[in-house]
């Protein structure tokens, strides 16, 4: 009877061609040394991959932001001004918000959008939230009530409408008239404009957005002076991983002080709008990329961590036991 041989004999045979590309050639266990450096050196290895692997997934997890720069091509439209200040000094009644730009629109004791609280000297809010124009003092009895506020602070927050251009708001005395502020602060050095910055913004917030003047806090000890920020306003376009894209702003600052001499202080904001558009973006790598970067600490560690053994075997041989082969074992 005629031996066919085993299946597993004719697949060998029929397949033994393959082994000409075979990159991965087998070494025989007698034909391998091993040593306790190397024990060392593999352990050392192990973490540091497992270390580079957890960190890599952490980044290909993560969303990141890409941020690319260009002309602002497109001008006019309005500007959204978020704001909420705390005058720790100055009463409600006495404090307005007025706004004007370039192109000569002007409006003085701004109520719209705009909300007012009192704030005691604990610098606590109380009292229910005003919206409207203060009503002026007319006569003597007016002005001894407003004298009675002083020491009191207030709270105004809100949204303001302005033209895309540049222009200024300030928060000043204007919600009574000059005579008036005259009787109540008869000596004018005790205007305190001391303020906190809670929040100020333009636009939409975006993830990752820094709005510079949160949490800024001014405080005169004594006299009185007119604080003014000069800002730099940048028009942002923020894209998210679905698509969705936000125009909003972002702005540099900078801040001046000035004593006062004539008239009354106040808290200046200037603002310009600057020619340049930053436009960021939501992404997080691709799969094939993370694969890649899988692959090439694995390889790159085992390759580099070989090498490393192989040179420090060869100056131990060379340079501390006398002999001058690679077959010597380092004795740890």
């Amino acid at each position: 009877m005629a031996d066919h041989g085993l299946p597993g004999e004719k697949r060998g045979g029929a397949l033994a061609w393959l082994k000409n590309f075979d990159v991965f050639p087998k070494t025989l266990d007698d034909a391998k040394e091993v040593t306790a450096s190397g024990g060392t050196l593999s352990i050392v290895v192990i973490f540091s991959v497992l270390i580079l692997l957890f960190s890599e997934t952490s980044l290909f997890m993560k969303t990141q932001t890409k941020h690319e720069m260009e002309v602002d091509v497109v001008r006019g439209g309005l500007l959204k001004i978020n704001f909420d200040i705390t005058f720790t000094r100055l009463p409600c009644s006495v404090l307005s918000l007025d706004a004007m730009d370039v192109s000569g629109e002007h409006e003085l004791d701004v109520v719209h959008d705009v909300y007012k609280r009192k704030v005691n000297k604990e610098g606590l809010p109380y009292g229910e939230v005003m919206s409207q124009k203060v009503d002026h003092a007319r006569d003597q009895g007016a002005i001894q009530a407003i004298k009675g506020q002083l020491g009191e602070g207030c709270n105004i927050y809100g949204t303001l409408q302005a033209q895309k251009v540049a222009g200024n708001f300030h928060f000043s005395l204007h919600a009574q008239d000059f005579h008036v502020l005259s009787s109540v602060f008869e000596d004018r050095s005790t205007v305190n404009t001391s303020h906190v910055i809670n929040h100020l913004s333009f636009g939409t917030d975006y993830p990752g957005l820094k709005n510079q003047l949160d949490g800024e806090t001014k405080t005169l000890e004594e006299g009185t002076g007119t604080f003014e920020y000069f800002l730099k306003i940048v028009p942002t376009k923020f894209s998210y991983l679905d698509g969705h894209v936000v125009d909003t702003n972002q702005y540099a600052v900078t801040d001046h002080f000035r004593k006062q001499r004539d008239g009354f202080p106040a808290v200046y904001f200037i603002y310009d709008i600057s020619p340049i558009m930053v436009r960021v973006k939501e992404w997080r790598p691709t799969f094939p990329h993370y694969a890649t970067q899988l692959c090439a600490i694995t390889g790159g560690m085992y390759v580099v961590a070989g090498q490393v053994h192989r040179l420090a075997r060869l100056a131990y041989d060379r340079f501390v036991s006398g002999k001058g082969g690679l077959g010597s074992i380092i004795p740890f």
